[in-house]
């Protein structure tokens, strides 16, 4: 029933912006694209997938969990794969979580764990950028305070996690839950893991909006580095919410409102948003070689 929810938000946000959007505009533009920066932005996109990897090799040691770097890259492709073809992004990151616990013995807490905590690490870094780009574009104040404060909240609880979590441990925990008590949260190997991953969130960051300017520019959708950026974040956090098939709609009306909002062409930024589709299919296509050389789908159950 949730599927098929989803599926519908996503059709009824689509076929509101076909319907209310200027097609063959889009089309023209699509045709003149100049394909030499999409090429540019898919090249953005696969070096971020790679420092994202990295950030969980070094996230997934610094809880104890040592994997060959170049193993967790590959799961981090394949768990890209799986989220843009899956139901929601979770599929994805259950699925590397899995495999990155299989054949370990009571490594699924700490698989588990290091992939919550590299998703987390990327929304710190994600709302960072947000942050600094706030002060560059006509953003209400309130908004800003708001999304300040949001941030310092995250920061102070990741910052102090060595002291509530010793105190979270000393507590008895029972059934299900008590695997999360073995988490070496409060070791100084993971507080080392976590800031040496934060400049890496927000290189990733920095690539997948530069990757976004790229298209941009390829169809013509003149906006503000800084307000790319904020586009780009915002609806990164949007379509992660479970309320779409993969966040397709949700992200196509983010980018057509929020570049409207910003002065720009709303065809230009559907545009973009194609175009970004289909980089991230391309990109994606690492992750479906990985599953096929694991043996498919068969693989992922059990």
């Amino acid at each position: 029933m949730i599927f098929w929810l989803k599926i519908i938000c996503s059709l009824l946000l689509i076929g509101f912006l076909c319907w209310s959007l200027d097609l063959e505009a889009i089309w023209q533009q699509l045709r003149q694209a100049d394909w030499l920066q999409v090429l540019a932005a898919l090249l953005c996109l696969l070096v971020g997938q790679l420092f994202s990897g990295l950030r969980w090799a070094w996230l997934a040691r610094g809880l104890g969990l040592v994997v060959q770097t170049r193993r967790k890259i590959e799961l981090y492709f394949l768990g890209m794969f799986l989220s843009l073809f899956l139901p929601s992004i979770i599929g994805g990151d259950v699925a590397r979580g899995w495999l990155l616990a299989k054949g370990r013995e009571q490594a699924g807490w700490t698989a588990a764990a290091s992939v919550i905590l590299e998703r987390l690490n990327g929304v710190v870094g994600l709302m960072i950028v947000v942050s600094i780009t706030m002060f560059f574009l006509p953003v209400p104040a309130l908004w800003v305070w708001l999304w300040n404060a949001s941030l310092a909240l995250l920061c102070l609880l990741m910052g102090t996690v060595g002291f509530w979590w010793s105190r979270l441990q000393q507590r008895s925990w029972q059934g299900t839950w008590s695997g999360w008590k073995q988490l070496p949260l409060a070791s100084s190997l993971f507080k080392r893991a976590w800031m040496k991953a934060l400049p890496v969130s927000l290189l990733f960051q920095g690539l997948v909006v530069q990757a976004h300017i790229f298209l941009g520019q390829a169809v013509g959708l003149e906006l503000s580095w800084a307000a790319y950026a904020f586009i780009v974040c915002l609806v990164a956090l949007a379509s992660a919410l479970p309320i779409s098939f993969n966040g397709f709609g949700i992200r196509e009306a983010g980018y057509v409102g929020l570049a409207v909002w910003f002065g720009a062409s709303a065809e230009a930024a559907a545009a973009m948003a194609m175009l970004w589709v289909l980089v991230l299919v391309i990109a994606a296509i690492p992750g479906g070689i990985v599953l096929w050389r694991m043996g498919g789908t068969s693989k992922l159950k059990g």
